[in-house]
């Protein structure tokens, strides 16, 4: 793997900070010209381009940027989410279309906007979303944020279906309770962090962004793996969920 992204491209939605900031630059030191999509200005970048996923308008003429930039693309990962806390039964719609406007249609966006890049080009490519254990595993009172990315996953791989034919590999990463921005709060909750290390079965530990990092970069070059969502959780997915509000 040590030398497959020397002299590619790729974009990275969602990577000023977290795992998308450590993706970026992780793809930078080897070799990758990286264009990021985010809110705030992004430090690891050859293109820093000011978006909202959740913008349509805004992402298209992102995506024109890069291509005026580069000429190609190679490789995508779509990142960009936000999470919340609320009950069904005192859901407000707004916050239900805010999640699901950026992890859910602002994803299907990047991944259009992706693939038509990597199709015009000829080369093919490799697209990860980045999924999540609520995927398979969904906590209460996070119903938006767990729709959406159980949405994402369905469509990770109805775009794996379709995409394949042009040599488009896309696959999705789903990982567990990882230190970032997303999980900010929930160290408040009484024993819920180290309620989750226990049940992790390597490491006894949180993830960490730089365990996100190697299993992105590794899946983008797997030539033989398309339609996949890899959970990247230590093995807490072996376990039933652990809700935040019953710890």
């Amino acid at each position: 793997m040590d030398n497959a992204f020397q002299d590619t491209v790729a974009v990275v939605t969602g990577g000023s900070r977290g795992m998308g900031a450590d993706v970026a630059r992780a793809l930078r030191e080897q070799g990758c010209r990286v264009a990021v999509l985010s809110r705030t200005a992004a430090e690891d970048a050859d293109l820093a381009i000011a978006c909202d996923v959740a913008d349509e308008a805004s992402q298209v003429a992102a995506f024109a940027q890069i291509r005026d930039a580069f000429g190609r693309l190679d490789y995508a990962f779509i990142n960009a989410g936000v999470s919340g806390f609320s009950s069904i039964i005192d859901m407000d719609m707004a916050e239900w279309d805010r999640v699901i406007n950026i992890n859910l249609r602002g994803a299907l966006v990047s991944l259009r906007e992706s693939a038509r890049l990597m199709k015009r080009a000829g080369h093919g490519g490799s697209i990860i979303t980045c999924c999540s254990l609520s995927t398979f595993k969904p906590e209460k009172m996070i119903a938006p944020y767990n729709a959406s990315k159980a949405a994402l996953a369905n469509l990770t791989q109805t775009a794996a279906r379709e995409l394949g034919e042009f040599g488009i590999r896309v696959n999705g990463v789903a990982p567990g309770l990882t230190r970032t921005d997303i999980i900010a709060g929930t160290e408040l909750i009484p024993g819920y962090q180290e309620t989750v290390s226990r049940r992790t079965t390597l490491g006894r530990r949180l993830g960490e962004s730089a365990d996100i990092t190697d299993a992105v970069l590794k899946l983008f070059t797997m030539q033989w793996v398309t339609g996949q969502i890899l959970p990247v959780d230590g093995g807490l997915s072996l376990h039933t969920p652990t809700d935040p509000f019953d710890v």
